[in-house]
């Protein structure tokens, strides 16, 4: 069967769509937000009524049930516009598949509208990638769950109107004991606080502390203690569209540096005849088709079935970090108008560098990768 790198037609016309509203509704306007600190309601209500929110959910709930090919076109031309990733669509998913029907429908489709947000606590002061450390409680009293512990490092701490909080029901079962449960952030007994990030400025930054909250039962996500299994369970797709995302900011910042090399002039040619300068951009392209490869190609054989768990991390820890040197390269090929807010090279860092730790950082991934090609036993932690 002979390869084929083609999308298809609706996918072309779908990225076609992403770009144009992109670069009219977004990139634009992406600096200011970042320096007002306040989320653009308006427009994630507009990219609602754009059909960008909610791809992969159940068209009962508002969503298009679109496969992760076209989840990744939408992440990478989100990427070049400067966009942070939308945050609740991976949330929603896990919802869609393993919550109450209740939650599904109060939800699901105020977030396809851009209306809602959900978000994901897992983090803790003690507890990041090891799941096993977690300490957060969850104890069942009747016809609720109350909850204890610290959420520390969540995004969208102002904007989630609910969290799926992970919470330990099973003290001595490690990573196997861990319960998900779906908490409104307007209980009783949650004190939030917030951080000042480096990046990923759109969204709020910080954690919670829950104190004696009580969660109805009927807002245990799925199965007692299989929490952790449903994050997993996203995880892969979710290391890929980040990936992708990366790209595409790295894509962005080839294309502006492509024309900037031609116009700046310094010994009296333009500096995009010096080889230095050439070189990185080459090599900046031919790392990011590259990368941009293995992502499409992990999507594609996520849409066949198949486990992607091994490319998934490969790519989550080689995208970001590409990405930042080669949108570093990019900056430097500019000079000192590169380092300054004028140009959105510095703003692509930071993103990027972000990128390198959530959901599954740079270590974690290669840890994954090893796993899978050495095989369980060579786990450091085994």
């Amino acid at each position: 069967m002979p390869l084929d790198f083609e999308l298809t037609g609706e996918q072309e016309l779908f990225r076609r769509t992403v770009r144009e509203f992109a670069k009219k509704e977004i990139a634009p306007k992406v600096r200011e937000y970042e320096r007002k600190r306040e989320f653009p309601w308006e427009l994630y209500r507009k990219m609602g009524q754009a059909g960008l929110l909610g791809l992969r959910l159940p068209k009962q709930y508002g969503g298009q049930e679109a496969d992760a090919v076209t989840m990744g076109i939408l992440q990478e031309e989100l990427g070049r516009a400067g966009w942070q990733i939308p945050l609740g669509d991976i949330m929603a998913e896990i919802l869609a598949l393993n919550g109450p029907e209740h939650l599904k429908s109060e939800w699901l489709p105020a977030m396809v509208k851009g209306e809602k947000i959900i978000g994901i606590a897992n983090t803790e002061p003690g507890a990041g990638s090891d799941a096993a450390g977690i300490t957060t409680r969850a104890v069942r009293k009747a016809d609720s769950y109350v909850l204890n512990g610290e959420k520390q490092c969540i995004t969208g701490i102002d904007e989630c109107g609910a969290y799926c909080v992970l919470a330990r029901t099973d003290p001595d079962k490690g990573s196997k004991g861990v319960s998900m449960f779906f908490v409104e952030m307007n209980r009783p007994g949650i004190e939030k606080y917030n951080f000042d990030a480096l990046g990923w400025k759109l969204f709020s930054f910080g954690g919670f502390v829950l104190k004696d909250v009580s969660v109805p039962s009927t807002n245990l996500v799925g199965e007692e203690n299989q929490g952790f299994r449903y994050v997993m369970e996203t995880f892969d797709l979710m290391r890929a569209l980040i990936a992708i995302w990366c790209i595409g900011m790295a894509e962005a910042s080839l294309d502006e540096n492509v024309e900037y090399v031609k116009q700046r002039k310094a010994f009296g040619r333009p500096i995009g005849k010096f080889e230095s300068v050439q070189s990185r951009i080459v090599e900046g392209y031919t790392k990011v088709e590259a990368a941009r490869l293995l992502c499409y190609r992990t999507l594609w054989l996520k849409d066949k079935g198949q486990k992607i768990t091994k490319e998934s991390a490969m790519i989550k820890w080689y995208a970001p970090l590409i990405s930042f040197g080669v949108v570093n390269d990019c900056l430097q090929n500019r000079g000192a108008i590169g380092y300054t807010t004028e140009c959105m090279d510095e703003y692509r860092l930071r993103e990027i560098r972000g990128a390198m730790i959530g959901d599954g950082t740079t270590d974690i991934n290669k840890i994954v990768v090893a796993r899978e090609i050495l095989g369980r036993e060579y786990l450091p932690y085994r």
